[in-house]
């Protein structure tokens, strides 16, 4: 049986999402992919992916960007945004959650807390920061 999930991938580096996939879609879930926060927002709009996972640190726009545009465009602001980086950053985090994000990670993040993290929001759980 296909799985009704379908997680959106964004990342500007290949091999980020190449191994996000493969971990996603160990889960049974379905997978897209995207290479920046312009192309994130296209995809989401066209697919209406049941998540949109980001990489904040990306070209054209960022992750908080991407994410803004998301959830504030009626379209597609019942899709929920784990935003992720390499960054620790307080500034990040905060301009993340502002953007609408439902959680934000800092790498390195585990293939099984990604997953985790990913079944919380499908649970219904960790959706307020």
């Amino acid at each position: 049986m296909a799985s009704s999930v379908t997680i959106l991938i964004v990342d500007d580096l290949s091999d980020m999402r190449t191994l996000m996939n493969l971990t996603l879609k160990r889960n049974g879930w379905n997978v897209l992919e995207a290479r920046d926060g312009q192309e994130a927002i296209d995809v989401a709009r066209q697919h209406q992916p049941t998540i949109v996972v980001m990489d904040y640190d990306m070209p054209t726009k960022n992750g908080a960007e991407a994410c803004r545009e998301i959830t504030s465009d009626p379209s597609t602001a019942h899709i929920p945004v784990i935003v992720y980086t390499g960054h620790a950053s307080a500034h990040i985090k905060e301009e993340s959650y502002k953007a609408g994000a439902k959680q934000f990670l800092v790498k390195p993040i585990t293939p099984s807390q990604m997953r985790q993290e990913i079944q919380n929001l499908l649970n219904g759980s960790n959706l307020d920061h």
